[in-house]
């Protein structure tokens, strides 16, 4: 992970620049920061066209782009490239992926290059941490240095109705824009792709996408997973319940399965709390409607999402939010527990009947 000193340089978040991109003159050379892959991408692209132009219609680059792994290239090619002009005119961009051991390796000629950078072309080195402590990071102008950092409190939902406006042409409702943040945390990669599948998915001449299409059209396979879930915590059985969490991680990244399920299921909880509360201050339609109003689909949904509001009774209903908002701290870090540990002690907990509940859930 990115170190803190890194986090405190000066610099520009790639974030804040998503819609206008790079300006002014080219640099010598940049930094692109972070280990967020979709940041990542777009702050190399902002530099690119920065050095070369926007592609035109032909898509023909007005100069040339050189791609190398840092792992496995050296510094006398490393200048040579830098300061050969280009063929085609304009200049040369030389980018290195991967770039953290090459700048451990090549540290103090880095550093004599920074101060005084005579070549021709620009160089772009894509790294995980930039520490604000060394020589290097001194001589890099806040201009030249692009962070590729997600805040830890970041409006996913908010950012997600802007980018689907202004990158897919579409509208993204307000409770659609929920649900993805519900499915998908703050990966903005994941977020783009969805929102561009969905935009595909759209009837002719329909312009907005809705809550129901992310139900149905993302969370699909990983919804039908967490129904099985319930019904098994419906009937008391956190053995089973456990059993189908079990089979999500036999093929998968266990913190991605439980960033997942956990993202799925609170998406699915909320929906029945939200459904208690409207019911119990008397909503006109009984629970069938309240249910309907919190989004859960009329038919086997809705039975099924009754049950299992019978089994967890009044009590735990209302301090559903709370259990659930302690399970998401959890697992983003507040808790020395293993992720998967906090979701099965989760699942474990609404599994048990009401009057033998852990205290506090």
């Amino acid at each position: 992970m990115e170190s803190r000193d890194s986090k405190k340089s000066n610099g520009q978040a790639v974030l804040d620049l998503l819609d206008k991109g790079l300006s002014g003159p080219p640099q010598p050379f940049y930094i692109v920061v972070g280990q967020d892959d979709f940041l990542r991408r777009h702050g190399c692209r902002m530099v690119r066209d920065l050095v070369h132009g926007k592609p035109g219609p032909s898509g023909e680059p007005t100069g040339t782009s050189i791609r190398a792994d840092g792992d496995a290239l050296d510094l006398a090619t490393f200048l040579d490239e830098l300061g050969t002009a280009s063929l085609f005119g304009g200049k040369t961009l030389f980018r290195v992926d991967e770039a953290d051991n090459f700048v451990s390796k090549y540290r103090q000629a880095l550093e004599k290059q920074f101060a005084s950078p005579g070549w021709a072309g620009v160089a772009l080195l894509v790294v995980d941490s930039w520490p604000s402590n060394t020589r290097l990071a001194k001589l890099t102008p806040a201009s030249s240095l692009l962070r590729c950092e997600v805040p830890d409190r970041f409006g996913t939902a908010t950012w997600a109705r802007g980018w689907a406006r202004q990158n897919h042409q579409v509208e993204l409702a307000t409770d659609a824009a929920k649900a993805l943040e519900e499915l998908l945390g703050k990966d903005l990669g994941r977020l783009d792709q969805e929102i561009a599948k969905l935009a595909c998915g759209l009837p002719d001449g329909a312009k907005t996408i809705t809550a129901d299409m992310v139900d149905k059209l993302v969370s699909g396979g990983t919804q039908e997973v967490v129904w099985k879930i319930f019904n098994a915590i419906s009937a008391g059985n956190p053995g089973q319940a456990l059993s189908i969490l079990d089979d999500q991680y036999v093929a998968g990244n266990a913190v991605e399965s439980s960033m997942r399920l956990q993202g799925a299921l609170a998406f699915q909880l909320r929906k029945i709390a939200r459904a208690a509360r409207r019911a119990k201050s008397g909503a006109t339609g009984g629970l069938p409607q309240a249910m309907t109003e919190a989004g859960i689909r009329p038919g086997f949904f809705q039975k099924d999402a009754e049950t299992l509001m019978r089994h967890l009774g009044g009590r735990r209903l209302f301090r559903l939010m709370d259990d659930l908002a302690r399970t998401d701290l959890a697992l983003k870090g507040g808790s020395k527990l293993p992720q998967r540990t906090v979701l099965e002690k989760l699942i474990v907990n609404l599994a048990v009947p009401e009057n033998r509940s852990p205290r506090g859930g």
